[in-house]
């Protein structure tokens, strides 16, 4: 199993981590149980040091300024929207597909070679681009390093990057220093949940200039 690591298990407990891995945790545990058990170490790690800290008063306004950032607190409990989403999703983790319910416009966007994107702007902020992939058998993303982290939930099926296999539960990281080649294994399709930190950098040089021109990557 290829799990999320420990730090960002720390990062996602403490609140620290973008949002979009926030949920990609929460998926990924929901999926795998030796994630669940880290990720729940993480938040008791977490809680004993908020016990143990001292509490300081909160400066005047200071919750009316956390109230309007979150876009205000309300007294009666919010109704759940109904699901906006067909079968298709059905597989989808409880995380992921309250995302989804609350998408306005989830598209399906065609990319070379068959693969598909659904780019998830709620989940988004500055520096951190969140997409969901359909990658046909056998089908994939061609080769590329990164500008900074990437961070990729296989939902079902598999694929092989070209340093190892990923299936359904597994994360792959990958650093600025890996250049991998995502492959959906020729058995079956593959959808994934990408929260990349920063730019691909294809090293195929057509397919760069491709990707800059025609703007892939949304950049």
């Amino acid at each position: 199993m290829h799990m999320l690591d420990a730090p960002w298990m720390v990062d996602v407990a403490s609140g620290a981590a973008p949002k979009a891995v926030q949920v990609l945790a929460a998926c990924h545990a929901e999926m795998n149980a030796d994630a669940f058990r880290l990720l729940n170490q993480a938040e008791q790690v977490m809680g004993s040091l908020l016990e143990d800290t001292e509490p300081v008063a909160l400066r005047p306004g200071a919750f009316e300024a956390i109230s309007r950032e979150l876009g205000g607190f309300q007294d009666a409990v919010e109704t759940k929207a109904e699901p906006q989403l067909e079968g298709l999703f059905n597989h989808l983790p409880t995380a992921l597909r309250s995302v989804l319910d609350h998408h306005p416009h989830p598209i399906w966007m065609n990319k070379i070679g068959g693969v598909q994107e659904m780019p998830l702007e709620t989940l988004e902020e500055e520096g951190v681009r969140v997409r969901l992939l359909s990658l046909p058998p056998g089908r994939g993303v061609a080769e590329h390093t990164h500008e900074s982290e990437e961070l990729t939930l296989v939902l079902q099926g598999g694929f092989n990057d070209g340093h190892a296999d990923y299936f359904r539960g597994d994360v792959c990281h990958a650093s600025p220093e890996l250049t991998h080649k995502p492959r959906a294994h020729e058995d079956g399709p593959c959808s994934c949940l990408t929260v990349e930190m920063g730019r691909l950098k294809f090293t195929h040089p057509v397919i760069a200039m491709a990707n800059m021109m025609l703007g892939w990557d949304r950049s």
